[in-house]
């Protein structure tokens, strides 16, 4: 049955159409639902925790600790709508989004007096869609081309066999002794080597990156202990090498010369904003382009710097990368806000300064109420920076990395700003190990609603009022 828009709302709680079920998505819903009627719509039934997915594929077993389905926990814990479907345009003069659901021949009309775009991204540069095993294949242009094709990865169902699929091949490979090429040297490259030499000690792992050296842009202390680890498993691995699988010279270069029997791709990034036109995606950056543009406020530009949809159309995550100031590809001090890492924290704190500016919006044009760390009423007029729109920042946690190196071992990085050199590791081993093992379980409640204590927790992490770690004022809740 095709999902109908949502009615229209009480005159005092505006709608908020959230594309995008990811963890940007869900913190926006999160943050909304009291003030605002929130919808979230996704092209998947289920969310999936995809920091977890790749000891998944190892032990299918863990794959049910990290997902839940979106309707039984938006609709009936949270209160927020669901619209299980796929965005095909918005209209920002008519404040509307096209959506083609599940089971249906035409398309629904979502309106929306806000619009949230959390989309994501995918992280394979060398495939046209950018499918790897980090995340599912869900976007109708993509599946027809996709290696998983005859799977529907939009069911939970689809999704399960996918896991059943890629570890019984896993099984094969090990029980042949097969040899196995990691493609990108990056956390998510490290943790699946690692995680494959645990489960699977029958296969030969080779990881390669064009960089000098794994976790390229993490501290060198990090890279070092990960570096040791990995040939500690019996990982091979060969840097300073460009990924090309019809050259020769690079499968000698690798020291597999007849090949390997299975490639994964875990190397760079590419956009997954198809909906979106072409005047407010960027032309250049990683990917060959194709980012979301924002200001410094997080709302949608054009290329020249113009905000597009009236200024009610938000981008943040994944998606997006901030307006350049120049025609050509700006460095960062000529941005409106400095670039962050595209990890689950940076999307979350965004999220958080999203709402913010929303709520101020709502305040000017509706005279809506202003909130205190996301929960407490504010006087506008005992603070009146409170209605104007503040600028994002790069949140302390975006520094924070943890990378699992298999069950019993990991690394915790602190401290990275974006700058050169910046960041330290903070702990390794079983510590965090144990650390991220924390982390998940504690993410996975806050999003499925299991319990007030998880929720508490990372409530106040992202909406601590007093800033006193990394960039942004130290009073965040107040000033302008």
């Amino acid at each position: 049955m095709a999902a109908s828009a949502p009615a229209e709302p009480p005159r005092d709680r505006r709608r908020v159409l959230v594309i995008g079920g990811g963890f940007a998505g869900l913190a926006a819903a999160r943050d909304l639902r009291s003030q605002f009627r929130v919808t979230v719509v996704d092209a998947k039934e289920y969310f999936e925790f995809t920091p977890g997915i790749l000891r998944a594929y190892c032990k299918p077993g863990h794959w049910d600790s990290l997902i839940f389905v979106y309707h039984e926990v938006l609709e009936r814990r949270f209160g927020i709508g669901f619209i299980w479907g796929e965005v095909t345009r918005l209209e920002p003069a008519a404040k509307c989004a096209h959506v083609k659901t599940m089971f249906a021949e035409e398309e629904d009309i979502v309106p929306y007096d806000f619009c949230l775009v959390t989309c994501g991204c995918n992280f394979n540069q060398y495939s046209p869609t950018g499918e790897s095993p980090w995340s599912p294949t869900v976007q109708g242009q993509d599946r027809p081309d996709s290696e998983f094709r005859h799977l529907d990865e939009r069911f939970l169902e689809g999704r399960r066999r996918r896991i059943l699929e890629e570890h019984h091949s896993l099984q094969y490979l090990n029980d042949r002794h097969a040899k196995v090429l990691v493609v990108g040297a990056g956390y998510m490259g490290v943790e699946w080597a690692c995680e494959l030499r645990h489960f699977f000690p029958g296969i030969c792992v080779t990881i390669t990156d064009f960089l000098p050296r794994c976790l390229g842009p993490l501290p060198q202390d990090a890279s070092a202990y990960c570096e040791e680890y990995m040939r500690s498993l019996g990982v091979e691995t060969v840097y300073s090498v460009k990924y090309d699988k019809d050259s020769p010279a690079y499968w000698e270069r690798v020291r597999l010369p007849n090949g390997a029997d299975k490639t994964y791709v875990l190397s760079g990034v590419k956009s997954s904003s198809h909906f979106m036109p072409k005047e407010v995606k960027s032309d250049k950056g990683p990917g060959s382009g194709g980012w979301i543009t924002v200001n410094r406020y997080l709302q949608v530009v054009k290329r020249q710097g113009e905000k597009w949809g009236e200024g009610v159309v938000f981008a943040f995550g994944d998606c997006m990368a901030y307006y350049a100031k120049t025609a050509s590809e700006a460095p960062a001090a000529q941005r409106d806000a400095p670039p962050v890492p595209k990890t689950a924290y940076s999307a979350e704190q965004q999220a958080v300064h999203a709402c913010r500016n929303i709520r101020a919006l709502d305040h000017q044009r509706y005279g809506g109420s202003l909130r205190l760390a996301g929960c407490l009423p504010l006087p506008a007029a005992l603070f009146p920076g409170a209605a104007k729109l503040r600028s994002t920042w790069y949140p302390w946690g975006a520094g924070i990395f943890a990378i699992s190196l298999g069950p019993e071992d990991g690394c915790v990085v602190l401290g990275l700003d974006g700058s050169r050199d910046s960041g330290r590791l903070w702990s390794h081993g079983l510590v965090a190990a144990a650390q991220k093992e924390l982390i998940e379980t504690t993410k996975v409640a806050q999003c499925r609603g299991d319990h007030h204590l998880s929720s508490f927790i990372w409530h106040w992490i992202h909406h601590c009022p007093v800033n006193l770690v990394g960039h942004g004022p130290t009073f965040s809740c107040l000033a302008p």
